[in-house]
């Protein structure tokens, strides 16, 4: 769950088209979604989020490579009716999370109610319903919430702050088994790796065979990959990983002079 750099200036043509315009009005009119269900699905939408998210769900940041992909509602389309085609609630999300997420909306604040806004305003009033409505999921593509995001030895995820606990335990479930086992998985392979390297350290005081594959693990830690909120915190806690102590003076000194 990191913080995804999104254009809210750079609306998607098809997003003002006309066919979204009739629809909206309909929507309006009946004040509620029954009309262009599938309208915020086009192509060119998107491909454009799948560009914005790296091919990553924006909560479980699990690679959507070779998985099922969804254009999610920030808001959901059942209630926020006018905000079906709005550019700022559409998110690029997993089956999992999209599933459990559903229409789960919980905020702090009483619902905001449509008000008369107009087509061609729907795609920027998410910042303004924030601050009335004070929502308790995090919206990644607005919250950086990354240094509040903390992992244990087993690769769970929790956060003592009250909204991204929010949605890792209750909004998403981003401790499903899967997701951890993914997680596990990645530090495991770190670690049998570097833990080879300290039996020869140990023997021969030479500290070069850590340098390429620390490297490499520091290189991997990137936006575009899949789970960089756990690798930038392995990175960033060696001590939560690894109990020896020489080990990890060892790897802190290599990680912050490599980085």
């Amino acid at each position: 769950m990191i913080k995804v750099e999104k254009n809210f200036e750079d609306v998607p043509n098809m997003l003002k088209s006309k066919n979204r315009k009739e629809a909206f009005l309909n929507n309006v009119a009946d004040k509620a979604y029954n009309h262009g269900k599938t309208l915020y699905k086009s192509t060119q939408i998107f491909n454009t989020l799948k560009s914005i998210y790296n091919l990553k769900c924006a909560y479980c940041e699990e690679s959507l490579l070779d998985a099922p992909k969804h254009i999610e509602h920030y808001r959901p389309k059942d209630y926020y009716y006018w905000l079906s085609y709005s550019w700022d609630n559409l998110l690029f999300c997993c089956t999992s999370c999209n599933s459990v997420k559903t229409t789960n909306f919980k905020i702090e604040n009483s619902k905001i109610n449509y008000n008369n806004e107009c087509f061609l305003d729907i795609h920027g009033l998410g910042a303004g319903y924030d601050e009335l409505e004070k929502p308790l999921i995090i919206n990644p593509e607005k919250d950086d919430v990354l240094d509040m995001i903390v992992f244990d030895c087993n690769g769970k995820m929790s956060s003592a702050n009250n909204r991204v606990s929010h949605t890792i335990n209750i909004a998403c479930k981003l401790n499903r088994e899967e997701l951890v086992q993914r997680r596990i998985k990645i530090l495991n392979k770190f670690k049998i790796t570097v833990e080879e390297h300290l039996l020869y350290y140990q023997k021969k005081g030479d500290l070069s065979r850590f340098c390429p594959d620390i490297k490499l693990f520091i290189e991997e830690c990137n936006k575009k990959n899949e789970f960089y909120s756990f690798r930038y915190f392995i990175l960033n806690h060696i001590e939560v990983f690894f109990d020896d102590l020489v080990m990890r003076k060892i790897l802190k000194v290599l990680i912050q002079k490599l980085k």
